[in-house]
């Protein structure tokens, strides 16, 4: 038998959740409503399993076709739940033993579903093809002058997709650091933070801003803004979209001869390359939380002589 508790949305994680984490936690928390088909089951436990076996065994439909959900995408589909309920819990909206249930409902494992892991999740970058994907755009023209600027943007923060697309002029500071050492920042509100934390910002990146800056024909609070027509025509002075951004990563990746490269890849290079000096680094400046995040980004090889010299 059902028991009825007051109902609620993803607005009660306003001030636990950076605006993002919000606005996807929302997206997921209906796509669970509209499985539940009423409020009140939603809050029962077994919908949520329930839901876990559906999004494990019904595919999506796309324009390619029907797909079946990753493993991640899972995931994150149960953990936005099991916060929501969680935070419910924390405000008096259903009692703790029952956001409890929720919180003991665990997510897929990849081991288990191994056919659905894709080749191209993951595309290693090295130096050299990084340096090569940020030169690939034409220096020459409006589009191009801002193509490598945010491209090397991605590449010299290690900013999610998200939080690069609507970058301003007003989170980029000029700094000095405990040790006298000088550098640009990016102050950004993460994941699961209300607060603006620095991210670093290579000056490369901050030059080839202030390039694209000074030839932009419109103003916009945004950095990265795009175009209505092809190539340099129709400038606007709104955000470029995410899909814009990933359309870009691809192109120029593969005007080099990298197939399958994605906007987190460039974050995934900064976080290999500051872990091989020290995890401590890529761990402040990706804004993990947890230690256990940013391990998945440390060399996967024992490097050679590491104990050469010691005493």
């Amino acid at each position: 038998m059902y028991i009825t508790y007051p109902e609620f949305d993803t607005s009660i994680l306003a001030g636990t959740r950076s605006p993002g984490a919000i606005a996807q936690y929302t997206h997921y928390f209906r796509q669970y409503l509209a499985y539940a088909n009423n409020f009140v089951a939603a809050l029962e436990p077994a919908t949520l399993l329930c839901w876990r076996s559906y999004l494990v065994n019904t595919p999506y439909i796309t324009k390619h076709g029907p797909r079946h959900y990753s493993v991640n995408a899972i995931n994150v589909r149960l953990s936005a739940i099991r916060s929501v309920m969680n935070e419910a819990a924390d405000q008096g909206y259903i009692p703790q033993p029952l956001a409890q249930k929720f919180a003991l409902i665990e997510g897929i494992k990849p081991q288990a579903m191994t056919e659905r892991s894709n080749p191209h999740a993951r595309v290693p970058l090295c130096p050299e093809q990084m340096r090569a994907i940020c030169d690939a755009p034409d220096a020459d023209s409006l589009a191009g002058t801002m193509h490598r600027a945010f491209l090397s943007t991605l590449a010299g923060s290690g900013l999610r997709v998200s939080e690069a697309v609507t970058l301003t002029e007003k989170q980029i500071e000029w700094g000095v650091d405990k040790q006298q050492r000088a550098g640009f920042v990016i102050m950004v509100t993460g994941k699961r933070t209300t607060k603006a934390e620095p991210r670093p910002l290579s000056l490369e990146a901050y030059i080839r801003i202030q390039r694209w800056l000074k030839v932009r024909p419109v103003a916009s609070p945004f950095i990265f803004t795009g175009f209505s027509g092809r190539g340099d025509r129709g400038p606007l002075s709104t955000s470029i979209r995410p899909v814009s951004a990933w359309e870009m990563v691809r192109r120029y990746a593969r005007q080099v001869g990298i197939d399958h490269v994605k906007p987190h890849d460039f974050r995934r290079f900064v976080g290999t390359q500051l872990a091989e000096r020290d995890i401590r680094l890529a761990q402040k400046a990706l804004g993990h939380k947890n230690m256990q995040t940013t391990q998945l980004y440390a060399p996967d090889e024992l490097a050679r002589g590491i104990t050469d010299n010691l005493y």
